[in-house]
């Protein structure tokens, strides 16, 4: 039986396409005797031998039946201009007509003759062209996986950068503007290609780069740029770095394809960077509705400010269908020279007189939905950019089809004039021809995308684990660096390592284009490259783990265990003063088998409480106890000694005292809480101080409660969800939430109080929430454990916080600064929901300043859940919905291609609460993230007894604005001893006083974070006065005394 095409199979039907945009732009129909003919003017020009411009009247000619020949005639009161004889049959032919150039409108005669029927004619008004000026941006589109596992795609990758140099050379003799380019469209295999080719060969890579001939983009991958830290997004840049200082390369562009959306952040590195120009293809992959949420009103090209003003001169490609970095593949940039007359000029024409030059018919894209408001207008200008690979496929390889396309073009008309060109190119000329005439926006442009990153929960909660340590770890290395004599360089080899992973967990490829099937090779590699996507992150975890233990050991040696049981070091990787809690890890042998002793903080002699729990797994682990105690007052990026003392009582000045408690009842000094067993939440959250209730217990969901959301669609299709539009919410199969707690710990002491309830929900085989008041601190902590049951049905789990607020402000950390509802944003950025870093602050007039922050999982919506599935309409009536609500969206499937579709096993999802009346709310927020994100560190000294003569509490560095933040420390990548890492939240430029502490600091350097534009600051008292612009990143490199 033959097989028969669907309605999706018709998604890739270039044919169907690239009639759209003949049929939908300005033309004349023509139906009489069996001939079917549409003509039209189109943006084609040709020089006559004597010199003079004629435009071009194309005629799209099919007849019923073949016929001999029509004869095509175009006139004007002058005579006959232009006549073409042409055959014509059933299949359709296309035919050109030249008149001479008009500067206004002007009527034609046109006449169709044919022998045995009669003359058709028609008049057709001929208007003034645009000479398009076209730059070609070849390119291949780097998956890391998607198409084959990765390995795979790594070498084919580094055979394309073969090819490309291969092809450069080939052309060296073609017309200047058809010259065979190659844009690099990402760094990261530039590095393995170089490892792997002869220095000849590398050498005249970088000889065709220097003369334009092949571009070097700045980032490493295309990213899910919330995904990353500050810190990682910002090594994204390093390899460029490195090229132009080693080579004497110019990397003036970026390319980010695929991902629709950015966080604010990389505008202010790319920036900072010195990378002027951003090429973006937007892949919305019917999953983003960008022309629904004020998309239609960005034009292109544009200025995307960065928080301190600098901009960056950005191009996105036009329509939002999937293939928008293959948009030049659809007009026949890449298949021949035939195709190419046929379709380019309708694309023109359709850029030019409609606000989308498709329709439907294009993958991807469903059309303006009826009733919308079409706003967006036709494209302006005379310049345009296309990108172009050889096939239509990611990782593709190079081609010379465009250029010689390119070459056989303009030996055949005047304009278009195509170039084959770098992206630096095009943006030099689009500076030049439209300068300061362009739309300038700021904020962040928020991914449609990041959604799928729910969709590895457990893997991404680990590489996010990972992002906090390896600050905490670089800076501890880096203190030991130049604080105990023994420099170990070698550190940095790991802490690279574990960023490089990191990175390839967080970029854009999460798996293969079919991800449910585990074949071996190809698309349906799934399993494969999920499996080694995943090791990503929990190598990036292992190897910064490894690397934060080493440094707290290296750490140590400041201090010395002489005359105690043991002594401890605990460490604050915060600039700010903390008071928090801190677990260490005891070793059996060093406290001399005394079963009892207290903690003292070395320098006042104070006892400290604490809680003493022994060793999990103890027969496969080192033999010892874990210490938790409240650590008060630890200095900013410093630390503070205590020590064991051995008491010969078995409850002694706060040693472990456990009772009870209230079971449903927890209690500190500035919160009470009571929990809801049979709904699985918190029923109540008082701030003592104030008498005022956090929770808002008349919301559709309880605070922390789970919710289990099923869904509709089917697994196994691959981008069925492209093809799904939520008109109503039929698509929600079912929402279900958790509940039937009962009570499984219950620990109360001098510590924390504490409960952990054991739930019963939809889609977990058990799900575990432990809630604990530290004592001393306003802030309550969550953790949530489940055993989630895989399944490929469509589905998500959301964790509730219903915030009892009625009118409040919600302000997000994410990559770059802090995002506010009000706060500006590229038109067309995702509303219904954001990825974030690590807190939202709530400010509320009528109550405490509240932050809610999150370690493992960064996705949010705000007072409602969305449907996950275009245009996302909201679940929850709007009556009952509350706008105080944060609900933390810890995992779904709902992707049909790239992203896992199922995961299942034991994930954790940690939470913290703060409400304080003390300080502001961003401030608070900070405070949270940092709880959840960069805890306080402990380790327990060696004997030492040629220990450095250290006070027992000491500061490194510190910084008097709690906007401004020192991210960590580390070496110097120019020759200075240290490098302290500043970020600014704020939204204006902030100058703050940066003190060094224990460090003796000689001289002080303000530059980029890649340590350029260096400009020396006075260092007085030990301090140096920091300007730090808006939303910055910057680095202060010090020379030490007497190194």
């Amino acid at each position: 039986m033959p097989e028969r095409k669907t309605e999706r199979d018709h998604r890739w039907d270039l044919d169907r396409i690239r009639a759209a945009l003949i049929g939908d732009t300005a033309g004349i129909d023509i139906e009489v005797d069996g001939l079917s003919a549409r003509v039209s003017d189109v943006p084609l020009f040709r020089r006559t031998d004597d010199g003079r411009m004629v435009q071009a009247v194309r005629v799209w000619a099919r007849a019923e039946t073949e016929e001999e020949a029509i004869t095509w005639t175009i006139s004007s009161g002058d005579g006959v201009i232009d006549r073409v004889i042409a055959p014509a049959g059933p299949s359709p032919t296309s035919h050109y007509l030249m008149v001479p150039e008009v500067e206004a409108p002007e009527t034609f005669r046109l006449e169709a003759t044919r022998a045995t029927r009669s003359p058709i004619q028609v008049d057709i008004t001929v208007a003034p062209q645009r000479k398009w000026s076209i730059y070609l941006i070849h390119h291949s589109h780097l998956d890391i996986g998607y198409t084959d596992p990765q390995a795979t795609v790594l070498a084919s990758q580094l055979a394309y950068l073969d090819a490309a140099l291969d092809l450069v050379m080939a052309t060296d003799d073609w017309p200047e503007e058809s010259r065979f380019r190659w844009n690099v469209e990402v760094t990261w295999r530039l590095p393995h290609w170089q490892g792997s080719r002869p220095a000849s060969i590398c050498d005249a890579f970088i000889e065709r780069v220097k003369q334009g001939r092949i571009e070097i983009n700045a980032l490493s991958f295309s990213m899910h740029t919330e995904a990353y830290s500050l810190d990682e997004l910002a090594r994204q840049l390093w390899v460029a770095d490195e090229l132009r200082e080693r080579h004497g390369v110019e990397i003036t562009s970026a390319m980010q394809t695929d991902v629709p959306g950015a966080t604010v952040g990389l505008a202010t590195l790319l920036t900072d960077a010195g990378v002027r120009y951003l090429s973006v293809a937007h892949n919305y992959a019917g999953r983003s509705v960008p022309h629904l949420v004020g998309g239609q009103a960005l034009r292109r090209p544009f200025y995307w400010a960065a928080p301190d003003g600098e901009r960056l001169l950005v191009w996105y490609t036009d329509t939002p269908h999937g293939v928008a970095y293959m948009e030049g593949n659809l007009v026949g940039l890449a298949t021949d020279y035939g195709t190419t007359l046929a379709s380019l000029p309708e694309y023109l024409n359709a850029l030019a007189q409609r606000p989308y030059p498709y329709g439907k018919e294009a993958f991807g894209w469903a059309g303006i939905p009826a009733g919308v408001e079409v706003t967006k207008e036709p494209y302006p200008h005379d310049i345009l950019h296309l990108r172009v690979q050889s096939v239509i496929a990611d990782n593709a390889a190079p081609s010379l089809v465009p250029a010689s396309i390119a070459r056989e073009w303009n030996a055949a008309w005047a304009y278009p004039k195509l170039r084959i060109a770098t992206n630096q190119e095009f943006f030099a000329a689009v500076e030049e021809r439209l300068g300061d005439r362009l739309d300038t926006y700021a904020g962040d442009w928020t991914d449609w995308w990041a959604d799928g990153i729910g969709s590895g929960a457990r893997a991404l909660g680990y590489n996010r684990a990972a992002q906090g340590a390896i600050r905490a770890a670089q800076t501890l290395h880096a203190l030991a660096d130049v604080t105990t004599n023994d420099a170990r360089p070698e550190s940095s080899t790991g802490v690279d390592r574990a960023y490089e992973d990191m990175a390839l967990f967080d970029e854009h490829t999460w798996g293969a284009a079919n991800p449910w099937e585990d074949g071996l090779s190809q698309m349906a590699s799934g399993g494969l490259q999920w499996g080694r996507k995943a090791a990503f992150a929990y190598e990036a975890h292992d190897r910064t783990n490894a690397a934060l233990e080493a440094g707290l050991h290296r750490f140590a040696a400041i201090g010395s265990s002489t005359g105690a049981l043991a002594s401890l070091i605990v460490f604050n990787p915060s600039s700010w003063a903390r008071t928090d809690l801190v677990r260490v890890f005891i070793p059996e042998h060093r406290t001399g088998g005394e079963a009892h002793f207290i903690v003292v903080e070395t320098d006042s002699q104070a006892a400290v409480a604490h809680v003493r729990e022994e060793q999990g797994n103890a027969s496969h682990r080192p033999r010892g106890s874990w210490l938790t105690f409240l650590a008060r007052d630890i200095p900013p990026v410093g630390y503070a000694r205590y020590d064991l003392v051995a008491s010969g009582e078995p409850v002694g000045a706060g040693e472990l005292t456990t009772s009870t408690g209230t079971p449903m009842v927890l209690d500190n000094e500035y919160l009470r809480i009571e929990l809801d067993a049979f709904e699985g939440c918190v029923g109540s959250l008082m701030a003592k101080a104030t008498r005022r209730e956090v929770v808002d217990g008349s919301a559709p969901h309880g605070f922390n409660q789970y919710i289990y959301d099923r869904y509709t669609s089917a697994p196994g299709f691959n981008h069925l969800s492209s093809s799904i539009t939520a008109g109503d919410l039929s698509l929600l199969g079912s929402r279900s939430t958790g509940g039937y707690g009962v009570v499984t710990e219950r620990s109360s002491n001098a510590v924390w109080d504490r409960v952990t309830l054991r739930l019963s929900g939809e889609g977990a085989d058990w799900i575990e929430t432990t809630y604990t008041l530290p004592r001393g601190i306003p802030r309550l902590d969550i953790t949530n454990r489940l055993h989630k049951i895989a399944t490929p049905q469509k589905e998500s789990v959301y964790f509730a916080f219903p915030f009892a607020a009625a009118n409040p402000s919600f302000a997000s950390e994410i990559t770059g600064g802090v995002a506010r509802a009000d706060g500006p944003r590229v038109p067309g950025s995702a509303h219904h929901f954001r990825a974030i870093r690590h807190w939202v602050a709530m400010e509320d007039q009528a109550g405490p300043s509240i932050a809610w922050a999150t370690l493992e999982a960064p996705l949010v919506q705000f007072g409602n859940i969305h449907l996950p599935y275009a245009p996302f309409p909201e679940t929850i009536p709007s009556a009952d919905a509350r706008v105080g609500t944060i609900y933390s969206w810890a995992l779904n499937n709902i992707w049909d291609t790239n992203f896992p579709p199922q995961q299942g096993g034991e994930m954790t999802f940690r939470y913290a609460v703060s409400v304080d009346d003390a300080i502001g709310a961003r401030q608070l927020g900070g405070r949270a993230g940092a709880s959840v994100a960069a805890p306080l560190l402990g380790v327990c000294c060696p004997t030492n007894p040629t220990a450095p003569d250290l006070p027992a509490r000491g500061s490194y560095c510190s910084v008097d604005d709690h906007d401004v933040q020192v991210t960590h420390l580390a070496p110097s990548r120019r020759g200075h001893d240290l490098v302290v890492f500043l970020a600014s939240n704020a939204a204006e430029s902030r100058e703050v006083r940066l003190s060094f502490g224990l460090l003796p600091v000689a001289r002080a350097w303000v530059g980029t974070f890649l340590e350029r534009s260096p400009r020396e600051v006075a260092v007085v008292d030990n301090a140096a006065q920091i300007e730090v612009e808006a939303g910055g990143y910057v680095t202060v490199a010090l020379d030490l005394v007497d190194r």
